[in-house]
């Protein structure tokens, strides 16, 4: 079932997690016992439903903006039985108000707005946010790896946002550089 999810990702130029990247955030989940998450970019439900099955006492906010992906979330979310582990809102993230505190925010959306992002949600944060695509396939480091203008612009405001949060001491950060797309744990002091 749930290759048939990436099966059909893979397919449709659906961005789901890189695996090694995936399981290092289920690795994360797992060593840090973390119960509550709040999922930036849903996509089509993949990343939740793997973190819902770590066990049943995880629980998932997930909030995508595009309707299409929103529906298939909820339907693969249907699927596995996990409708009491996982909540998936439609709305844009940066518009979605949320009281809850969360263990783990995980940002896997629009990539040039990782910063505003997490200024957004820090009020919502009582332990790590994980930024994934931190390397955005090489390019960030080598912006030369693409021609297309509007992805140079993405890349820089991505390196930007690194060094930002690298240099941040309102976090203990880490940089996993070698994990799937680049990933970043940034735990609040």
């Amino acid at each position: 079932m749930i290759e048939k999810i990436k099966k059909f990702a893979k397919e449709n130029h659906v961005p789901i997690m890189l695996d090694d990247g995936l399981s290092f955030l289920l690795s994360y989940i797992k060593d840090n016992n973390i119960k509550t998450v709040l999922e930036v970019g849903s996509a089509i439900g993949f990343s939740a439903i793997m973190m819902a099955n770590l066990g049943n006492d995880i629980f998932v906010d997930t909030v995508e903006i595009d309707v299409e992906r929103y529906n298939m979330a909820v339907n693969n979310i249907r699927e596995f039985n996990l409708e009491a582990q996982i909540n998936v809102f439609h709305a844009d993230a940066l518009t979605f108000k949320t009281e809850k505190k969360y263990d783990l925010i995980f940002i896997d959306a629009a990539k040039a707005q990782y910063k505003r992002y997490m200024e957004y949600y820090l009020p919502n944060l009582q332990g790590v946010f994980v930024f994934d695509n931190i390397n955005f396939h090489g390019m960030v480091d080598n912006p030369d790896l693409t021609k297309n203008r509007n992805t140079k612009n993405l890349v820089r405001k991505i390196k930007i946002f690194r060094d930002e949060i690298l240099a941040d001491n309102r976090f203990t950060v880490t940089y996993h550089k070698d994990v799937g797309d680049g990933v970043i744990v940034a735990k609040l002091k």
